[in-house]
C-alpha cells in the first residue's frame, strides 16, 4: 500500500500515459467506449489511443458512444486505501460535459456510511483531456511536496482557473452527433465543412473563431494560443504548455512548429510536449482534433 500522505485517484478523460500514470503513483477510475452501442470496453486499459482513431477511420459514420463510471467503479478503486486509512483525492472531468464528478460524489456518500472516518476530497477539475491531465500533476507536486490532502484539494481549486485550453476539429459532425455542441450551437448554422476554433476554460466551451479550411484551423490555433500570452503579458515559461493531437502526429508537429514560431516572433520561449488526446473526448470530435493546453505553474 502507498506511504504517500494522500491517494490520487482521476478518472481516464485526464489522457496521462501509461508510464506517466505509473511514475506519479496514481489510480485511474476508466470511463467505457462502445462502436457498436452493446459491448463497452475501458478506456486506459484495454485498448490503445491509436486503435481507437484508427477504428474510427476504419468505420467512417461510426459513432462512438462513451458512458461513465459508475459508484462502484469509484468504491472499487477507493475501498483497498481506506481499509488502510489512507486519505483520498478524486479528480474528475469537468462537471459541465460528464456526469463523472457526480458519480465520484455519490460514491462518497455510499462509502463514508462505511468508513465515516475516512477522508475523502472529490475534485471537479473544469477542464478536460490534457488539461485536467495538468491539474492531475499538479496534484502529485502537492502531494510530494508534503501537503495534507485537505491543503492540495484547496489549492488545486485555487488554481485550475488559471488554465485553458484551445482546440480544433476536422469534422464538425461528430459535435454535433454526440449532442456536444452546446455553446456552439450558432456552428449548425454555417455548415459541417467549418473548422472551428474553440476555447475550452471554466469547465465550459466558446466558439473562438471559425476558418474554411483544415491548415488555416491549425494557424489560428497556435496563433490564438500565443496571442493570449501577448494580449495578457504573460511569460509562456511560467505555464505547462501541451500541444495535443488525435490520430496524427504530423499534425500535432506542425501546430507545436506553428505554435513555437508565434512565440518567437513575440519575442517569447517555452518549452513544450507533444501529447495524444484520448478516447472519452476523440470519441465527440474525431480522429482529426488538435488542441493546446496551459496550466499557468504553481509556487509551492
Amino acid at each position: 500500500m502507498s506511504e504517500r500522505r494522500f491517494r490520487i485517484i482521476c478518472d481516464s478523460c485526464c489522457d496521462l500515459p501509461k508510464e506517466d500514470v505509473s511514475e506519479l503513483d496514481i489510480d485511474i477510475v476508466p470511463l467505457y467506449v462502445s462502436f457498436d452501442g452493446v459491448d463497452y470496453l475501458r478506456d486506459f486499459y484495454d485498448f490503445s489511443y491509436h486503435d481507437f482513431y484508427q477504428r474510427m477511420m476504419d468505420n467512417p459514420g461510426s459513432y462512438p458512444k462513451t458512458s461513465l463510471p459508475g459508484m462502484e467503479d469509484y468504491i472499487n478503486v477507493w475501498e483497498p486505501y481506506l481499509k488502510e486509512g489512507v486519505p483520498i483525492l478524486n479528480i474528475n472531468m469537468t462537471s459541465g460535459m460528464s456526469g463523472s464528478y457526480n458519480a465520484a460524489v455519490n460514491a462518497r456518500s455510499v462509502i463514508m456510511e462505511k468508513y465515516p472516518d475516512a477522508r475523502i476530497e472529490v475534485l471537479d477539475s473544469q477542464a478536460l483531456t490534457l488539461y485536467e491531465g495538468m491539474l492531475v500533476r499538479e496534484a502529485c507536486r502537492f502531494r510530494d511536496s508534503g501537503m495534507e490532502l485537505e491543503e492540495a484539494a484547496e489549492k488545486l481549486l485555487s488554481v485550475r482557473k488559471d488554465g485553458r485550453a484551445y482546440f480544433t476539429i476536422g469534422d464538425l459532425s461528430y459535435l454535433m452527433k454526440g449532442g456536444r455542441i452546446g455553446g456552439l450551437v450558432k456552428l449548425a448554422a454555417v455548415g459541417l465543412g467549418i473548422k472551428p476554433v474553440i476555447l475550452f476554460a471554466n469547465g465550459g466551451i466558446s466558439l473562438s473563431k471559425i476558418t474554411r479550411s483544415r491548415q488555416k484551423s491549425l494557424a489560428e490555433l497556435a496563433g490564438q494560443a500565443a496571442m493570449f500570452f501577448v494580449n495578457n503579458k504573460e511569460d509562456p515559461s511560467d505555464y505547462y504548455l501541451e500541444v495535443g493531437y488525435g490520430l496524427d502526429k504530423k499534425d500535432g508537429e506542425e501546430v507545436m512548429e506553428l505554435f513555437s514560431g508565434f512565440l518567437k516572433e513575440a519575442g517569447l520561449r517555452a518549452g513544450m510536449k507533444l501529447s495524444q488526446i484520448g478516447t472519452m473526448v476523440g470519441a465527440h470530435n474525431g480522429p482529426y482534433l488538435m488542441g493546446i493546453a496551459m496550466q499557468k505553474k504553481t509556487e509551492l
